[in-house]
């Protein structure tokens, strides 16, 4: 499971991670069926989002899983 989609299961659901991003839903479906990753802007406000229950590392570790490839 990539980080991002760890976050989402955390916080409730697509809907409730944006909402506290301010963006919209789309974009972290987006980012959850397409990117496979969250936009590096992100990854702080996803991280204390989650109370640390996913970490920065976590985050990051999905930016370097999906550019090597």
């Amino acid at each position: 499971m990539s980080a991002i989609a760890k976050a989402v299961q955390i916080v409730g659901s697509q809907t409730a991670l944006a909402n506290i991003l301010g963006v919209k839903q789309a974009h972290v479906w987006n980012w959850l069926h397409l990117h496979k990753r969250s936009p590096a802007k992100y990854i702080r406000r996803i991280s204390q989002a989650t109370q640390g229950q996913v970490s920065e590392s976590e985050l990051l570790q999905d930016h370097e899983s999906t550019s090597s490839g």
